[in-house]
């Protein structure tokens, strides 16, 4: 048995991992961050942060998704904290709010096709591109297919590392990670496909909870970066820039200043090699 490894499972769909960036089997747990039967562990080999059992893709669909374990921790945080932690943090937020994502979009991303991947309900591309999306929560999809296929797209209803396959290389001119990365349970593959379905002069906007925060480091256990099971991989802007360019991207910070104190790494990926 590996070091740290035993859990005992109440739903045999869980699956126990190996690191989603090396691909070690060794770890050390994290009980400070782990939480009732979830366990946050350590690569020992490449020091990557990551919850160890997490739920198949089939539960995703319906019992854990996204909507309804967002939902369920936002009541037990609304919960827990008082009124003076509410305060520090809308003080926080008000010192990282990140810029309008319209705006973002547009000066990223070239005319054309554009793809968010876990696209919820499908609302975030802005107008005058043609939006695709991949969701993997079956409401959600419902209400985001709908929508795209108004405006000459389409979602797909699936895993993003499998639901991405369904397209052609180079394709898009823009790609969405917003907030999916951390929910992946294979990140470095999705990244390597990702790269496949941009075009050569494409860009990727991608954001994940940032693990390195000083926020993090004083709240602890009761960081808004942990949710259970939802997020599955603990970036730094380290792990993550590392981790694009295993895939052929080189990562810009877009908001470099902030970062240390941000509890989001905000990004763009371009890939390595510029268009002949």
């Amino acid at each position: 048995m590996r070091p740290n490894a035993h859990v005992e499972q109440s739903d045999d769909n869980l699956i126990e991992r190996q690191c989603p960036y090396c691909a070690g089997a060794d770890h050390q747990v994290f009980k400070r961050y782990s939480r009732d039967r979830w366990l946050v562990v350590e690569c020992s080999d490449c020091g990557f942060v990551y919850l160890w059992n997490v739920p198949d893709y089939s539960q995703l669909v319906d019992e854990f998704a996204w909507e309804k374990s967002y939902e369920a921790e936002h009541r037990r945080r609304v919960q827990e904290r008082g009124s003076s932690k509410r305060a520090a943090k809308a003080f926080r937020d008000m010192l990282a709010q990140p810029s309008r994502t319209e705006k973002l979009y547009r000066r990223l991303f070239k005319p054309g096709p554009v793809l968010d991947v876990g696209c919820g309900a499908g609302s975030s591309i802005p107008s005058g591109y043609t939006p695709f999306g991949i969701e993997l929560s079956r409401h959600l999809w419902q209400v985001a297919n709908a929508r795209m296929q108004r405006t000459g797209g389409h979602c797909v209803h699936a895993p993003a590392v499998e639901g991405i396959d369904m397209f052609e290389p180079k394709t898009f001119s823009g790609v969405i990670l917003r907030s999916i990365l951390e929910h992946e349970r294979q990140p470095l593959p999705l990244l390597a496909k990702v790269s496949r379905v941009l075009r050569d002069d494409g860009a990727v906007f991608i954001r994940v909870p940032n693990f390195a925060s000083l926020n993090r480091k004083i709240r602890g256990s009761n960081w808004c970066g942990f949710r259970y099971p939802d997020h599955v991989n603990y970036f730094t802007p380290r792990s993550l820039s590392d981790m694009a360019s295993k895939c052929g991207f080189r990562m810009r910070l877009l908001h470099p200043l902030r970062v240390a104190v941000d509890d989001n790494i905000n990004g763009s990926l371009r890939k390595s090699t510029p268009p002949h």
